[in-house]
């Protein structure tokens, strides 16, 4: 796999004016590329999650990479890279993989006091989400307050911090929060667009509750 992607983009790099190009498979828990460079090199890690990427897909994110770093910025992933990594075979043979790397994760719905799954069957009876039998859902270990949720969009996996599993929060802010998450699958891969923009909070605030559900938010001083 190692030779595949240093061959790709020795190939591609060339054509960016780099006399050395090597390129290794790292296992990073994120889908990510890291890079180091000096005159006329360059060294890449690669998230293994390419290892068994078509090498059109491979093609694709190297002139992407190079692209960026010659200050020809793309507004979107080629075509070839973006059908691999939004594709239904990515997600069935790479999920376990990151949720095996994800150490913070219980990889359970299922809390001391609140039930996500039922968050989730509610989110879905009130018209706002369909059902997707992909998605994984589990609580955190440990209570992040930094970030009460995340969407891994990639990976179909949604984490939801602990610190929302308690009966003393009533059960409309971890569903609001697990909504917000959602929204982000539903909106799907978009690396170069706004992550918050004005489309996402319109169909957030589509949700009955919002604005009792930030309120409890900030009550708690959590951060979505």
């Amino acid at each position: 796999m190692s030779e595949t992607l240093s061959s790709v983009f020795q190939s591609v790099g060339k054509g960016y004016g780099y006399d050395s190009v090597s390129a290794e498979a790292t296992e990073f828990k994120e889908f990510k590329v890291k890079w180091r460079r000096s005159c006329g090199w360059i060294e890449f890690e690669i998230s293994d999650y390419m290892k068994d990427a078509p090498s059109e897909a491979v093609k694709g994110l190297a002139e992407m990479i190079f692209s960026r770093l010659s200050g020809t910025r793309m507004d979107e992933y080629p075509k070839e890279m973006h059908d691999w990594i939004t594709s239904d075979e990515f997600v069935k043979s790479k999920q376990k993989i990151f949720l095996d790397r994800s150490k913070n994760l219980t990889r359970s719905a299922i809390g001391e006091h609140i039930d996500l799954n039922e968050s989730y069957k509610r989110l879905v009876e009130m018209g706002l989400v369909k059902y997707d039998k992909d998605v994984v859902i589990s609580w955190t270990k440990r209570p992040n307050v930094k970030s009460i949720g995340h969407a891994s969009v990639l990976m179909k996996v949604i984490t939801i911090s602990s610190a929302l599993d308690s009966d003393k929060i009533p059960e409309f802010v971890p569903d609001y929060v697990l909504y917000h998450e959602l929204l982000h699958l539903k909106k799907g891969f978009d690396p170069f667009g706004e992550r918050h923009g004005t489309d996402f909070r319109t169909m957030e605030s589509l949700f009955p509750k919002a604005d009792e559900a930030d309120q409890w938010l900030k009550k708690l001083r959590l951060v979505l």
